[in-house]
């Protein structure tokens, strides 16, 4: 990392401390039971919404539901039983997957659960918030029962005319009132819309990845989504403090390319 950008870095941010860190879920989702180390005992933090949710996609007749999950007909079956529990089960799962280890994603590949020590299993519980379509907010203690459900997926709940009408409003005052230094945003698009980010008063610092292809960078999906999974790990595994701190990342051959603003790109060079 250049001398310049260190020295900045440190007079601007090294007074933050205690990061909240935003990551996107995974459309694949593991079963249960599972070998998780715990069972989640925090509550569902929006329940209504989540009820609502559940009832406009039960109330859905079969062409519509195909038409929501744009899924082939060999998968839909699946996602109808994903969809067919009692509403209760949702929001109140007795029989669910703790959020750290509910998700099979390439990110959470990366992050890796289940090799986690156990304080920084335990700064992960406190710390990763997992934006959801159906939760608003999966956080490490929580036991969720699998679902199928996109941020940006077509759905109208109530006077919402989308999730995104839904959730921008709650989760904005949500991360607000969070008792965090700032919060490192791994989020993708799809999901970092989830925020008014103009109304959103907590330091954020937005993480974006790239990759040199043929000369030029590029931002490749796999690789991006791998690379979100590994920082949060990292984070929790080293016990990042600071935002200055996190600009030292360097795992996978990435380095800290750019910082502007609250925005930083970290580049993998062939």
């Amino acid at each position: 990392m250049p001398e310049a950008i260190k020295l900045g870095l440190a007079i601007i941010f090294d007074t933050m401390n205690n990061p909240i860190v935003l990551l996107s879920p995974s459309k694949g989702m593991g079963t249960f039971p599972s070998n998780a180390p715990y069972v989640g005992s925090a509550p569902v933090p929006f329940k209504a919404e989540t009820a609502a949710i559940v009832a406009a996609i039960q109330g859905l007749s079969e062409a519509e539901q195909k038409k929501l999950f744009k899924v082939s007909d060999s998968l839909f079956t699946s996602v109808q039983s994903i969809w067919s529990l009692d509403k209760k089960q949702y929001i109140d799962p007795s029989q669910g997957l703790p959020g750290l280890f509910a998700y099979t994603g390439e990110a959470f590949k990366s992050f890796d659960a289940y090799s986690l020590g156990p304080n920084a299993l335990q700064r992960a519980k406190n710390s990763l918030a997992i934006i959801s379509g159906l939760y608003g907010v999966v956080n490490g203690d929580m036991n969720i029962v699998p679902y199928r459900l996109e941020m940006q997926s077509r759905l109208s709940i109530g006077d919402h005319k989308n999730l995104y009408a839904l959730w921008k409003p709650l989760l904005t005052k949500w991360l607000n009132k969070q008792e965090a230094g700032f919060a490192v945003n791994l989020c993708s698009t799809e999901y970092a819309k989830a925020f008014d980010w103009k109304s959103v008063t907590m330091p954020t610092i937005h993480v974006d990845f790239k990759q040199m292809k043929n000369g030029e960078q590029k931002s490749i999906s796999a690789f991006s989504k791998q690379a979100r999974g590994l920082m949060a790990r990292w984070i929790f595994k080293e016990n990042i403090q600071t935002i200055f701190g996190l600009a030292s990342f360097d795992l996978d051959g990435y380095r800290l390319y750019s910082h502007e603003g609250d925005h930083m790109v970290f580049l993998r060079e062939g």
